[in-house]
């Protein structure tokens, strides 16, 4: 299984992953496009999001759905990683985004 077949399935396992830290990411764009010298503390606040939002996925998810996504040939490590890097990836590419946008503006 490449790494491309293994985002796109995390795409039907983690979808409260993905929603949830899209509303953050959206929501700090936002503050960026505003304030361009808050990406710092836009970053700090992801990096601490990422292990809160994990907490609450594991305890909250069903343990049966892992399985099923198992047996397709992903890993415990990276059923619970990719959802987290790639959305990190989409924020990064963000924060540059806004970031160049508001620097822009003002």
């Amino acid at each position: 299984m490449t790494l491309l077949s293994k985002i796109r399935l995390s795409k039907k396992y983690g979808k409260s992953i993905y929603v949830i830290s899209a509303i953050l990411t959206v929501a700090m764009s936002a503050l960026v496009i505003f304030k361009p010298t808050a990406i710092p503390t836009c970053i700090m606040l992801k990096l601490i999001s990422i292990p809160i939002v994990s907490y609450l996925y594991t305890t909250l998810s069903k343990k049966v759905e892992m399985y099923f996504y198992l047996n397709l040939g992903i890993s415990r490590n990276e059923y619970h990683c990719i959802p987290f890097v790639v959305e990190f990836i989409g924020f990064v590419l963000l924060m540059i985004i806004t970031g160049n946008i508001g620097h822009a503006i003002q």
